[in-house]
């Protein structure tokens, strides 16, 4: 049964009320106050107490202007419409509840009055700063401060943030705080994590003196405490400025005069300690983390508001653990790893728990999903971990930065820096190892050997079985009754007919080159960089080179438009069509984020390759694709004859070895790629399959679109298709949550919410330090992309990302050298870089943001430095 809607609502008093009469400050307030916190007392005049108001602006010519206001005459119509709501009057029903309730909290003495909008102080929105508070109001002027809250929330700025986060422009809606307002001595705020470490295990607080105004307002510089909420001491404290502060004024209002005491704390350390059980409190009383706005005042601490903080990273329950115990270091290989720059759609990370059970039952011979302490790989709502912790419990420190280096040199770095005793696990090793192996180790000796002596055999083989798969993956399609079920079977499949047959296989190719490396010793070590370019076998590569057989293809001329319509509409040249639709039946599963189930591919929306295509068409002869392909073979050819050379001058028995492992490593080494090629073409049946359900969930009415599908579960979709009653779209969204509540994750965190970050670097003004990931030095023009098809990429240009996945392959044949802000050694952009010969470095902080496009830098990939090249004017 709905809750009565009042218009007015009384804390201490009324025990609750619903949100949308008392939006998110009131609410709070109510909580608090029934909570016993130390909240003045107050009212609160409901959205229902304006609807009279409201529904008049309705009518009016400036609401129907601010209706129609394009972007740039929004401001001018907002101004309009307040000054509209500026002429609203008090009704007579309205002016005695007001009267009433100021009684009740005692006329003498002095209010705050604050506005309180039911989409403000929520879990993802604050409206900082949008909606007015008014101050030392007295009764007499209080329904002047009242109307001032209320217009408020027609404000420029509240309809811009609106826009920006998902809220209606055009449904405005207010409560109002009346409050019994405290004189204070010393006031400010305090958080109930720590906003800038993220740390869950410290409270901070800022405070000035005098009313807390100046420390919301940004106004002055208020001193900070920072406490240990487990301990209850305080860690450390600094003296702000506090250049100025605001005081009540005794007859009503406030007035502002310089800080008489800016050299001396405004809170005692007990002061400190005690705001921080008062902040504790109120997050144990919320159920989530807070910052509130307390003040003191002859001593006497009070609760003046309480809100949600909004700018948080938060981690799933499964990967917290309790305050006082024994934390978990965790490197998020998300996007270092997969480059994803968002986070895996509910059903992506739902096959990736697929995808992880498989794994645990192969290898661990148990369910690794479920406790994220137990397990070195863990899949939480959106994004892939690795529990660094028990890495170091399985291998020293080194060993797992190296591994770790491979990954991401510059999470590597942050790991090197922490303390590893506060992070080592203590969980059963015997949980750790990957057990199952043993009973596959004679096919992998076996597979390896065969490398090793008889790789043009063995690859032969290979090839086979993975033909063999992709058959037998499409009849799995056919044959599997749900999402779940075919999610199962083709992860299955993969791990045991790719993974295992091929992986062996490039490792076999890689160990092969680092003893190639000693054999030679390290006087001959700078000329086996070209070795590693232009390897057969490579699928990735191959893909970048069949697409360039597509644009030889296209009738000159064309513009985007016009390819992509031909492409939709089969109307190219029937060549051009044929070589389209031969990429496509091979490549046609990949595309950027390819990983996610949810992300389109290329068969879906060829436009993702069309500016590639056409940027592929304007090069010729020697700047062509292939000729740089063939280019770069020539010389990987001559010297491996070089290196060979120099080898049986001086051990002939040495110089056979030498050429043997070439052959292995040269067959095997752009195997590396082929697991990934599998693994996204299971993935994309599985898609297909989803799809299907999701055009008839859209007909049936219980999808906004078929796409929504995949903010269902695998197992929910196959639900929904048996049982007509679920509610897909409540469903959906509640999916979501946790999911819209990433931002941008950080690489390494532990489980009480720290963020960890690398020491900083030396360096040298105009340089930017990174990881040597490919040799060379190039100049060029940046471009910074955060997607591939996000802006057009020239020939030449210096390409900036976050990371690379496949999806961003194309470019790499208009690059002049790669700069990634993530990444190690492994990551696809550094694996694809080094393909292509393009210099790489990889780690380098903050690269999204660094340079602005067209800024003409050097990139150095063999010392990891990218400078910024001064131009002559």
């Amino acid at each position: 049964m709905p809750m009565e809607t009042k218009l007015i609502y009384a804390f201490p008093g009324d025990d609750e009320a619903p949100l949308s009469m008392v939006g998110g400050k009131g609410a709070s307030l109510i909580i608090g106050a029934r909570g016993g916190l130390p909240v003045p007392a107050g009212f609160i005049l409901s959205v229902e107490f304006f609807a009279e108001w409201m529904a008049r602006l309705k009518g009016t010519a400036a609401w129907r202007a601010f209706l129609q206001a394009p972007k740039d005459g929004l401001k001018q119509a907002c101004d309009a419409l307040k000054t509209e709501a500026q002429r609203s009057s008090f009704t007579d029903e309205q002016r005695k509840a007001l009267s009433e309730s100021v009684s009740r909290l005692g006329s003498e003495g002095l209010f705050a009055v604050r506005s309180s909008s039911p989409e403000e102080d929520l879990e993802g929105s604050s409206f900082a700063g949008g909606y007015e508070t008014v101050l030392g109001t007295t009764a007499g002027t209080i329904e002047e401060a009242v109307k001032k809250a209320f217009v408020s929330c027609l404000d420029h700025r509240v309809a811009v943030y609106k826009q920006e986060h998902g809220f209606d422009p055009a449904d405005p809606k207010i409560a109002v705080i009346v409050q019994r307002q405290v004189a204070s001595d010393v006031a400010g705020v305090g958080f109930s994590l720590n906003p800038v470490t993220n740390s869950y295990d410290e409270a901070v607080i800022n405070a000035n003196w005098g009313l807390g105004e100046t420390v919301v307002g940004g106004t002055a510089t208020p001193d900070t405490y920072v406490v240990d909420k487990v301990s209850l001491r305080l860690k450390n404290k600094a003296c702000g400025s506090k250049e100025t502060s605001v005081w009540l004024a005794p007859t009503g209002g406030t007035m502002e005069r310089p800080s008489d005491r800016r050299a001396q704390f405004a809170l005692s350390d007990e002061q400190a300690v005690e705001l921080a059980r008062l902040v504790m409190r109120v997050e144990k009383e919320y159920g989530r983390p807070m910052d509130v706005e307390w003040a003191y005042a002859e001593g006497k601490l009070f609760l003046l508001q309480a809100r949600p903080i909004t700018a948080f990273v938060s981690l799933p329950p499964s990967m917290i653990t309790a305050p006082g115990e024994k934390k978990r270091l965790y490197f998020d290989v998300t996007t270092s790893v997969e480059a994803l720059s968002r986070p895996l759609s509910v059903a992506g990370t739902s096959l990736f728990v697929v995808l992880m059970g498989n794994v645990g039952r192969m290898l661990f011979l148990r369910d690794i999903t479920r406790d994220a302490g137990t397990t070195i790989p863990y899949i939480a709502p959106g994004r892939m971990y690795v529990n660094v912790s028990n890495l170091f419990r399985l291998v020293k420190k080194e060993r797992a930065l190296g591994f770790l280096g491979i990954l991401d040199s510059l999470a590597a770095r942050t790991v090197r820096a922490a303390d590893e005793r506060e992070y080592r696990s203590s969980v059963n090793i015997l949980k750790l190892l990957p057990v199952g192996i043993l009973a596959k180790a004679p096919r992998v000796a076996f597979l390896v050997a065969g490398a090793r002596w008889m790789p043009e055999r063995t690859h032969r083989e290979c090839q086979k079985k993975l033909r063999a798969f992709e058959q037998r993956a499409r009849a799995l399609q056919k044959e599997a009754a749900s999402c779940a079920a075919l999610a199962d079977a083709l992860i299955g499949a993969v791990l045991r007919d790719v993974v295992l047959n091929q992986v062996p296989l490039a490792i076999a190719g890689l160990a092969a080159f680092g003893k190639m490396k000693k054999l030679a010793g390290k006087d001959l070590a700078d000329k086996f960089g070209p070795l590693e370019t232009a390897l057969p076998n490579n699928m990735t590569t191959e893909m970048g080179l069949a697409l360039y057989d597509v644009s030889e293809t296209l009738p000159k001329g064309l513009d985007a438009a016009a390819v992509k319509a031909g492409i939709r509409n089969g109307t190219l040249p029937p060549r051009c069509m044929a070589a389209w639709k031969t990429f496509i039946g091979r490549y046609g599963h990949r595309g950027p984020g390819e990983i996610d189930v949810a992300a389109p591919r290329y068969r879906d929306e060829p436009e993702l390759l069309i500016d590639t295509l056409l940027s592929m068409q304007a090069r010729a002869g020697d700047g062509s694709v292939r000729e740089k392909f063939a280019r770069n073979r020539e010389e990987r050819r001559r010297a491996y004859a070089d290196v060979l050379g120099e080898v049986q001058k001086a051990d002939p028995a040495k110089a056979r070895r030498f050429r043997g492992l070439f052959r292995t490593f040269e067959t095997f080494a752009g195997y590396r790629e082929t697991h990934k090629f599998y693994l996204v073409f299971a993935v994309d049946l599985v898609r297909q399959r989803m799809l299907e359900h999701g055009r008839a969930l859209h007909e049936a009415g219980r999808l906004k679109n078929a796409e929504q599908v995949f903010d269902l579960t695998l197992q929910e979709v196959d639900a929904a298709m048996n049982d007509l009653s679920l509610d897909l779209a409540a469903l959906a969204k509640k999916n979501r949550k946790p999911i819209d509540r990433i931002r941008r994750m950080p690489t390494v965190i532990d489980s009480r919410g720290l963020i960890l970050r690398p020491p900083t670097p030396p360096a040298r003004e105009g340089e930017a330090r990174g990881t040597p990931i490919s040799p060379g030095v190039v100049r060029g023009r940046v471009k910074t992309l955060h997607s591939p098809g996000e802006k057009p990429f020239l020939r030449g240009e210096i390409l900036v990302a976050r990371a690379t996945d496949p999806g961003w392959t194309p470019l790499f044949a208009s690059a002049a050298a790669v700069v990634l802000e993530v990444g190690g050694m492994l990551q696809h952009g550094a694996l694809v870089a080094r393909e292509y010969g393009l210099p790489c470095v990889a780690g380098v902080e903050n690269a999204t943001g660094m340079w602005k496009d067209g800024t003409l830098v050097e990139v150095d990939g063999a010392a990891g430095v990218v400078r910024t090249v001064q131009e002559k004017e």
